[in-house]
């Protein structure tokens, strides 16, 4: 749990103030990178490191894809301020606040 961020790692579920939002496999597993450190600037190939393994060829744009993906079903739950982009670095988990929504 991170502020309005509930994350189930087990159930493989997240949720926004207690509404399911509904992710692929690689959309929470994404997400679950950036909550196991919220702060932290992930880079590209540190998540591709984390959701797929070191040797998954991915392109960084396929990150910015599940990124967009994930804002997108968030902010329909009212997250605005779930991922916050740290620009030539990466993404990092944003404050998750009920402020948001």
């Amino acid at each position: 749990m991170h502020n309005s961020l509930s994350i189930d790692g087990e159930g493989w579920r997240a949720a926004w103030n207690g509404t399911d939002v509904p992710l692929t496999v690689t959309e929470f597993a994404t997400l679950r990178t950036l909550a196991s450190a919220p702060g932290r600037v992930f880079s590209r190939d540190a998540i591709i490191d984390h959701v797929h393994g070191p040797s998954f060829a991915v392109t960084d744009r396929t990150i910015d894809s599940h990124i967009r993906n994930l804002r997108a079903k968030f902010a329909a739950v009212g997250a605005t301020t779930l991922i916050e982009t740290r620009a030539g670095i990466g993404y990092a988990l944003g404050p998750c606040t009920a402020a948001d929504g």
